[in-house]
């Protein structure tokens, strides 16, 4: 493991980055199709939910100090079946990982490059994840830091702009709020992205201070913003449009203008996006290195990270395209994800507390 220090601004700022990224593309118009003007209150309830499960993560990680889950698994469930779990947790990372990438790259060739391939996306911004990955934890971290006062600026200060053309209207929807119903339908919202954070137990370790503060303050902060988020693309561009538009945000500042002659300043929100998109790749990416350096015993992250590179772009291809892939979100992904952030740390949990038990107390 290497030999870092983060701190807890570094911990605030790589979680409000990784919550933030592809969420603020993809999440707001499912989220206004689904919930309509409820959209703002379904992004409440989730972060409330992703601050419990961040809980969760933090008592397992306080019981195995100084260990990642993979490190956990192996130690609380044995060589073998800690090993299962491990690949598991590996095989999670490398997903994720795909998606994400999936996920910049349709963005790209969807609103800005249309001609060029997708595959060249993936995997030149997947080079520069493998560089930042080798270079270690500590410059992803600096990374966040540096960018996240920028992207807060950036991001809010032309969308207050559009609030010329808010419309009270667009929340007086007669249609009742059924909260089960709504419930279901938006299930992928507790999914993505709050239980992808799991994967920041493979990172606890290298914080040493106000790592449970660091985090859920993280974690607030970004649901914060993505609930204000919604609330505002729905009285800006109203119930119709917000729910037909793939990239509402976009849609936003693509439509915004200044003093009547600056114009098309969705070119910010695009390298606002990139930026966030990035430090979550290279924190997944980072994730699912470590982790295969920790089961195998590897010393060198660059001789796993290289050929990750053309993994991971490969199964970032799985989807024919982005509407394929946000379908397969609403209907699979609470379900699949509940394994690895739900059962799996319970589970270890549970056997911490029988070992111990069967130790007579004894057990560390």
């Amino acid at each position: 493991m290497e030999n870092v220090r983060l701190s807890g601004w570094q911990m605030i700022t790589m979680t409000f980055c990784f919550v933030c990224a592809t969420t603020f593309l993809l999440l707001p118009g499912k989220l206004i199709e689904h919930a309509k003007q409820y959209g703002w209150i379904v992004c409440v309830w989730s972060f409330l939910y992703g601050v419990l499960l961040a809980l969760l993560w933090l008592h397992l990680s306080k019981l195995y100090p100084g260990q990642s889950i993979v490190q956990i698994a192996m130690k609380g469930l044995g060589k073998w079946v800690g090993g299962i779990v491990a690949a598991l947790y590996i095989l999670y990372f490398i997903q994720v990982a795909a998606w994400v990438t999936r996920n910049l790259g349709d963005f790209m060739h969807t609103s800005f490059m249309p001609r060029t391939p997708i595959s060249v996306f993936n995997i030149v911004v997947l080079l520069v994840c493998a560089y930042a990955v080798v270079k270690g934890i500590e410059s992803i971290a600096m990374l966040s830091e540096l960018v996240t006062p920028y992207i807060v600026i950036a991001f809010w200060a032309p969308f207050t702009v559009m609030l010329k053309v808010w419309d009270w209207r667009a929340f007086n929807n007669t249609e009742p709020f059924r909260l089960w119903d709504t419930f279901i339908q938006t299930k992928y919202a507790l999914a993505f992205p709050y239980m992808e954070l799991v994967m920041f137990m493979m990172i606890f370790p290298y914080v040493k201070r106000n790592i449970k503060k660091s985090f859920v303050i993280g974690i607030i902060s970004a649901g914060v913003i993505l609930s204000v988020c919604v609330y505002m693309t729905i009285g800006i561009l109203g119930l119709e449009r917000g729910a037909n538009h793939i990239y509402p945000v976009f849609t936003i500042f693509r439509e915004m203008k200044f003093i009547g002659f600056l114009e098309h300043l969705e070119s910010i929100l695009s390298v606002n996006i990139f930026l966030l998109v990035y430090i979550k790749l290279c924190l997944l990416f980072y994730c699912a290195v470590l982790a295969i350096c920790q089961v195998f015993h590897l010393e060198r992250r660059g001789v796993v990270a290289y050929p990750l590179i053309w993994i991971i772009s490969a199964y970032s291809l799985l989807f024919d395209n982005v509407i394929e892939n946000m379908e397969w979100v609403q209907k699979y992904l609470f379900d699949y994800y509940l394994l690895y952030a739900v059962i799996m740390p319970i589970a270890l949990i549970l056997c911490y507390w029988m070992r111990k038990w069967l130790s007579g107390g004894k057990l560390g």
